[in-house]
C-alpha cells in the first residue's frame, strides 16, 4: 500500500490564509491518488475520507459536529479549489453525519434510504438539528465524477440498517463506513451479527487491496477479515453458552473472558460485554 502524504496534525496550521485547528489525533493521509483519509488512530471519531476530481470534490461521512466537518473542508481547500459536488454518509450514526450542515452547498447528499430515514427519526427524537440526506437508494447506486467511478452499495442490514459501502474497483479500494473497524471493538447497539457476516464475506471476495475503515488506521484486505473473525468468535462463544443453557449474566463472564485472550489489545475492549448481549438476543431468539 502507497501512502503519498501523511499530515498529523495538533496544532494551528494555516491554509488558504486562514486559521484551521485540527484536533491533536487526526491523520491526513492521501492515501491514493486524489483520494484522502482524515483518520483518528485513537478510533474514538470517526474517520471521514474524501476525493478530489476534475469536476469537484466527492466527501465520505462528515464526522461528528460542523467544528470537526469545518476541519475537513479547510483540508479540502488546502488541496484543491474545486467545490464539494457530492456528499455520501455510510450510515446514520452521530459521529458520521453530525457535519452534513457544512456540505450544504453541495449538489446532493446520498445515503441508503434506512440511514436517511433514521437520521430525521433521531434527530427529532433527541430535538437536534440535521441535515438529512436528499438523495437515497435501496441496494446499490453508481457515482461518476471526473475519472473516479464510485459503487455505492447496501449490504442489508449489518452494522445498521442503512449501512453502505463504497467500492473504486479501478483504484481497488474499499471505503467501509462502520462494517469495518481497525483492531477497534464495535459499537453494536444497532447491529445484526448473521448479515454483518454476510456483508463482510461479501467485501473480503471484491478485488481491492486498500480499505478505509469506519475507525482506525487504514489498512488492506486482513483488516476485514479480522472484524469477520470477531464476530464469528462472538457468535459460536455465545451460541456456546446457550447451548449449555447458560443465562445472560453468566454467559456473559464466561464469553468475555474466552474473547479477553485474542481480543484485550482491541481498543475499545469495554464495549465486549454489550456486545455479547447483543449476540445472546439475536441468538437466543433463533433457537
Amino acid at each position: 500500500m502507497r501512502f503519498f502524504n501523511c499530515l498529523c496534525v495538533g496544532f494551528l496550521v494555516w491554509m488558504n490564509g486562514t486559521g484551521a485547528v485540527f484536533a491533536q489525533e487526526m491523520q491526513l493521509t492521501e492515501v491514493l491518488p486524489n483520494i484522502y483519509c482524515m483518520m483518528d488512530p485513537t478510533g474514538n471519531g470517526a474517520n471521514t475520507s474524501f476525493i478530489i476530481t476534475n469536476e469537484g470534490v466527492i466527501v465520505i461521512d462528515t464526522r461528528g459536529s460542523e467544528k470537526e466537518a469545518e476541519e475537513v473542508l479547510a483540508a479540502i481547500q488546502n488541496e484543491t479549489d474545486q467545490p464539494v459536488v457530492y456528499v455520501i454518509n455510510t450510515h446514520f450514526h452521530k459521529k458520521n453525519i453530525s457535519g452534513n450542515g457544512v456540505f450544504k452547498s453541495a449538489r446532493t447528499i446520498i445515503a441508503q434510504k434506512r440511514a436517511q430515514a433514521m437520521t430525521i427519526l433521531e434527530a427529532e427524537r433527541e430535538k437536534r438539528k440535521v441535515t438529512p440526506a436528499n438523495l437515497s437508494f435501496d441496494k446499490k447506486l453508481e457515482l461518476k465524477l471526473g475519472k473516479y467511478h464510485l459503487k455505492l452499495i447496501h449490504p442489508g442490514p449489518a452494522h445498521t440498517d442503512g449501512d453502505l459501502y463504497i467500492y473504486i474497483p479501478k483504484w481497488r479500494i474499499l471505503i467501509t463506513g462502520g462494517l469495518v473497524l481497525n483492531r477497534i471493538i464495535p459499537f453494536m447497539g444497532d447491529s445484526y451479527i448473521e448479515p454483518w457476516l454476510h456483508a463482510l464475506r461479501e467485501m473480503e471476495n471484491l478485488d481491492a487491496e486498500v480499505i478505509v475503515p469506519g475507525h482506525g488506521v487504514v489498512g488492506g484486505k486482513p483488516i476485514v477479515t479480522q472484524m469477520k473473525h470477531y464476530l464469528m468468535e462472538l457468535k459460536r462463544f455465545v451460541n456456546d453458552a446457550l447451548e449449555d443453557d447458560k443465562n445472560l449474566p453468566d454467559t456473559i463472564t464466561l464469553v468475555k473472558e474466552q474473547l479477553k485472550t485474542k481480543y484485550s489489545g482491541w481498543k475499545h475492549f469495554e464495549r465486549v460485554e454489550e456486545n455479547i448481549v447483543r449476540a445472546y438476543v439475536e441468538y437466543s431468539a433463533k433457537q
